[in-house]
Order: C-alpha cells, then structure tokens, then sequence
C-alpha cells in the first residue's frame, strides 16, 4: 500500500486566469474565483488520470514495506516526469529516520537499488517515506498540449458550471478532445 502526498505545491498555477478568460472570452472580472476553482479542479483532474506533476512539486511517497520490483527493474513512480530523487527513508515507530538514499537512484521514472547496494532492513512497525521533485518546470516549460488539456477541460467545466467532484462526471471521466491529447502522449510499455 502506498501514499502520495504533495510537499512543496507548485509556485504557480498550470494556466494563468488570464489565459483561460482569454479562452473563453470572458472579458470581465466577475467569474475570476470560479476560474481559479476550475484551474485548480482541471490541474488536479489531469494530473490524477494522467499520471502527470505539471507543474514542478515536491511529491512524498509512503510504503509499509518495499515493492519486490525495487530490487530487479525498479518500482515506477506513481507520477512523471520525475525530476530529481531528494531522499528514501526507512522511519521506525518512534519516528526516528535512517536516512538510505544513497542506495537508490532514479532510472526512467523508477526508484531502483543502484548496483551492488543492498536494500536495507524494515521491521512490519516501519514505514519507508521517498521524497521526490516531478513536473515539467515552470508553467512557461508546460507543453503545448497540456495546457490545451487544461483549457478544454476547463472550458467543458465553465460550461456546465461544474468544480471539483462535480467536473469528473464528464463522460468516461475527461472530455473526448481532452482524453485524445493524453492518448497521444502515453507511452508504450514493454
């Protein structure tokens, strides 16, 4: 079982308000707090299906014990693209921490042993916490065609006057248009 918690969140928001009343021609100030809810609600929304951090962030991921994969090929990491690996941890029940990040490296999205290190020993009472940095930089570094994503995304939202919980309901979860970009950009896994 494992846990990803957001850290640090990015500096900035995947599309400025200016960008989405720009979209939607919206040339007053009056839905400005239901633009930036829509944003924050469509950033969430494609980041969660599509595996994403788009914006740099400081992710936390917790397990209970270490997936059999670390030690072979490596556990890929629940979000891409990861950007740097800050720390693995092995924190016991009094939460004092062994900090054991030297033994591990990231490796096209994968946290792995690095050669010749072994993986070091968890009690069923310990918990191992790994501290990352994912996303695609700064907003100006965002591709394209996710912030095209957004923007539909929020554009079928803004329609319907649906935020958070609400927005997912769209069909199969993301609009046509948007699931197509995502589609695009999945890669083959062999």
């Amino acid at each position: 079982m494992s846990k990803l918690t957001v850290m640090t969140p990015p500096d900035e928001p995947a599309v400025s308000v200016a960008a989405v009343k720009n979209y939607l021609r919206i040339g007053h100030d009056g839905e400005d707090d239901l633009i930036s809810d829509l944003i924050q609600a469509a950033t969430a929304r494609l980041e969660q299906v599509a595996g994403l951090a788009l914006v740099r962030q400081t992710l936390q991921l917790s397990w209970i014990r270490w997936p059999s994969a670390i030690s072979g090929r490596g556990e890929r990491l629940p979000v891409s693209p990861i950007v740097d690996l800050d720390a693995v941890l092995v924190i016991d029940q009094t939460d004092g921490e062994t900090d054991v990040t030297e033994r591990f490296q990231i490796d096209c999205g994968r946290l792995r042993l690095r050669p010749w290190s072994m993986l070091p020993p968890v009690s069923s009472t310990d918990r191992i916490v790994i501290r990352f940095r994912a996303g695609f930089g700064a907003v100006s570094d965002l591709p394209d065609d996710l912030q095209d994503a957004i923007l539909r995304l929020i554009a079928a939202s803004y329609g319907t006057r649906q935020t958070g919980a609400d927005a997912q309901d769209l069909k199969g979860g993301l609009p046509v248009e948007v699931r197509s970009i995502l589609d695009a950009r999945k890669e083959v896994r062999l």
